[in-house]
């Protein structure tokens, strides 16, 4: 290697220095992704929706599911014209299940409540993902998905667990 890089001139030197510089850029940037998620796995507390029935057509695609939360309709009532994005504020039953409460706007969280970041696409609420993907052949297992269970930090980031039946049972 050391005789190769003896036969390169300094503006090839300098772009393959570039080249490395910027990969290990990415590559830590994407290490403190991860790290992140698993923070979010190993320290989030749980949260579950529950999930809204989805147009049959567009419930199996393939190797995944198509996720629509009941809150969902509760939230797009509130939502003002314009909001595409925000936090909500959440309240958690007994078993974790949560109800839509408010919109989140810095007011002081009360026992069992939590913020959750939310987005609008196309007239869809988004909160961590809308689709759950698994195993080729598992559509019938998972067709019997009643909840979906998460973990949210502190900021309102949610990371999507697993699908739970109607025992909140994990899938």
């Amino acid at each position: 290697m050391g005789n190769v890089m003896g036969k390169l001139s300094a503006s090839h030197k300098w772009a393959l220095g570039i080249v490395l510089f910027t990969t290990m850029v990415i590559l830590a940037g994407v290490n403190w992704r991860i790290f992140k998620f698993e923070q979010i796995l190993n320290h989030g507390q749980v949260v579950r929706f529950a999930l809204a029935p989805v147009d049959p057509r567009s419930l199996m695609q393939g190797d995944y599911m198509a996720l629509e939360y009941a809150i969902a309709r509760d939230v797009r009532s509130a939502l003002a014209p314009q909001q595409t994005q925000g936090q909500l504020l959440l309240a958690l039953d007994e078993q974790k299940v949560a109800r839509f409460v408010d919109f989140y706007t810095d007011q002081a969280l009360g026992k069992d409540q939590l913020r959750v970041q939310f987005r609008v696409r196309g007239n869809q609420i988004k909160l961590a993902s809308n689709s759950f993907f698994f195993e080729e052949g598992q559509a019938d297992h998972f067709s019997a998905a009643k909840y979906g269970e998460f973990r949210v930090n502190l900021q309102g980031q949610l990371l999507l667990v697993s699908l739970l039946d109607e025992k909140l049972q994990p899938l």
